[in-house]
């Protein structure tokens, strides 16, 4: 329990675009559930400023879908999300049950450029000039959904994000080779002294362990 004459006990958690799912809406409920005296400062940033503000120590973790190699910084893997295909209502491709990438060579096919999945983006980039689909980026996974549901193309995203956007006109295909996955990762500095930050990281692996189960 919080001693009232001590100061509050806090924590500064840096957020990425892409990351907010019901992943991380369990694990801060979770958090709330079992240190409601911890007070939780929120930071929307990007990905870069993320890394900038745990190396100047603004902040005392960070989540994003970006895989950070740096010796000065802990990085954990927490939850893994497949990626789907969204595709507009009466579209051609709803014909089959599930779709490989290499069949969406005549499509437009629109990604969230701030939602990565390395296995995708390294599968794309192998794939030759004639073979790779029109790939355009946006925004913002509002933007995926409106040319998607607008019939210009098809879109990837976590299948998870689509799914909850059923109601906005589109249908959900798996892909059938993969998989492709969006990975959210936990970072902080290394050897860094910070106990209310370490039992947030235990509460993030409770959370990615039990998704799995």
């Amino acid at each position: 329990m919080h001693d009232a004459t001590s100061p509050r006990p806090q924590l500064r958690l840096a957020i990425a675009p892409g990351v907010a799912s019901s992943n991380l809406a369990a694990l801060l409920a979770l958090q709330r559930a079992e240190e409601p005296e911890v007070f939780m400062e929120f930071n929307e940033v990007t990905t870069s400023d993320l890394i900038t503000g745990l190396y100047k120590r603004r902040f005392d973790v960070g989540l994003s879908l970006k895989q950070v190699s740096d010796s000065s910084l802990k990085s954990l893997s927490l939850w893994f999300e497949a990626t789907a295909l969204a595709t507009p209502l009466g579209y051609p491709l709803l014909r089959q049950q599930s779709i490989r990438i290499d069949e969406l060579k005549e499509h437009s096919v629109f990604r969230w450029k701030a939602e990565y999945s390395p296995s995708l983006d390294q599968y794309l980039s192998s794939m030759s000039s004639t073979e790779r689909p029109n790939v355009q980026h946006v925004s913002s996974f509002e933007m995926l959904l409106l040319w998607v549901a607008a019939g210009y193309g098809v879109g990837i995203s976590s299948r998870s994000r689509i799914e909850t956007a059923s109601q906005c006109g589109i249908c959900t295909r798996p892909i059938a080779d993969g998989p492709y996955e969006v990975i959210t990762h936990l970072q902080r500095l290394s050897g860094q002294t910070n106990l209310v930050a370490d039992r947030f990281e235990l509460r993030a692996l409770r959370v990615a362990e039990a998704r799995k189960a």
